[in-house]
């Protein structure tokens, strides 16, 4: 059974997510915050580009007039009105990712030959370092996707102008700065934002497993009890899987807390615990529901499998040294699903079981037959 004590401080420090468990949860995490970004930002640019067009039919030289609408007024919009459109599929979302890589790109090129037609080419470069900053700060893109992009126009732009452009050696080293400033910049913020995305679903984690988790015996609490309940009866609706509740309570806990101290306690329910841990199958969820109660949901079991498991656990208790003079053992009540059980019907069956079990001498297993 996985270790259910781990709490998740250490993501704190490990921000790159080698866990690609982790890496998973926190894709699924930022992907509806990423849709979003997406598509209000792919349709504020399309809308921009239209304003440019028609700006392109007041200003414009005849010469590229035609060339500018066709880049500005269609291609473009075009391009991004589709990505809009792709974010409300979200089984589209990794299409969209690759889409919205090569739009800059595509932009970037459309730009490049205009301005080839130019007289005075420099004037609208503004637009190249624009597109960098756009990828990076602006577009949704992952820390990934947008690098990739970037790098590409990065490339595509400082290798056209060096070969295509006659600029003077002040304009093109001016040019080279403005393009390493908007890309650093760029690179420097989406990776500072990259970072606090993940760190806030570091602490989304960590507050989340503290909520579910006992502070004492780091086992699940009450308050993931229902959601595995819900979880087990879904499952057995289909017929394919059984599920059983165990229901164990250490005897005479009281005598030992007044005998030997709370503390002592204490120590002896983190490990009975760990015991749990260890003896459980890995698809069963330990809770500990309070005081010296603690409550096992056995999934995909039968009523024969589900005993032995709680006889099992009852011996190694009992067989475990708790460092006191006396022996530890538990009575067990258990109860296995059945047609038209619910939440509240198959604790109170496992519940009355326990209470016959501590009735009828301790340290012994009892099934509910009702």
């Amino acid at each position: 059974m996985a270790d259910q004590r781990k709490f998740y401080p250490f993501f704190s420090t490990i921000i790159n997510f080698s866990d690609q468990r982790i890496k998973a949860q926190f894709d699924r995490w930022i992907l509806h915050s990423n849709i979003i970004q997406i598509r209000f930002i792919s349709a504020l640019t399309g809308i921009l580009y239209f304003i440019s067009a028609y700006l392109d039919t007041l200003f414009a030289p005849d010469n590229v007039l035609s060339l500018k609408l066709t880049v500005h007024l269609y291609l473009l919009p075009a391009i991004l009105f589709f990505i809009t459109f792709l974010t409300f599929k979200e089984r589209y979302y990794r299409f969209m990712l690759y889409i919205l890589t090569v739009a800059p790109v595509i932009a970037a090129a459309g730009n490049l030959v205009i301005i080839s037609k130019l007289e005075n080419p420099s004037v609208y470069m503004a637009e190249l370092y624009l597109i960098l900053f756009w990828i990076f700060t602006v577009s949704g893109l992952p820390l990934l996707y947008a690098a990739a992009s970037a790098v590409t126009t990065f490339f595509i732009v400082l290798v056209s102008t060096y070969l295509l452009f006659d600029f003077s050696a002040e304009v093109f080293t001016m040019h080279c700065f403005w393009m390493v400033a908007a890309f650093s910049f760029g690179f420097l913020g989406a990776f500072l934002l990259e970072k606090s995305n993940r760190s806030v679903f570091c602490t989304h984690l960590e507050l989340e497993e503290l909520a579910v988790t006992d502070k004492l015996t780091g086992l699940f609490n009450r308050v993931k009890l229902d959601e595995f309940l819900r979880d087990a009866f879904t499952q057995n609706r289909g017929e394919t899987h059984s599920f059983g509740l165990i229901i164990l309570d250490i005897d005479d806990f009281k005598k030992v807390n007044d005998r030997y101290g709370h503390l002592t306690g204490d120590s002896i329910l983190v490990e009975l615990s760990s015991l749990l841990i260890r003896y459980l199958p890995s698809k069963d969820k330990a809770i500990r529901w309070g005081g010296e109660e603690f409550m096992i949901i056995s999934s995909d079991t039968e009523k024969q499998k589900l005993l032995g498991l709680a006889e099992r656990l009852r011996r190694k208790i009992q067989a475990h040294d708790f460092n006191i003079p006396e022996e530890i053992t538990v009575s067990i009540g258990v109860a296995f699903c059945r047609t038209g059980d619910t939440i509240d019907s198959i604790i109170k069956r496992a519940d009355d079981a326990l209470y016959i079990a501590k009735n009828s001498g301790r340290n012994r297993i009892e099934f509910s037959h009702h």
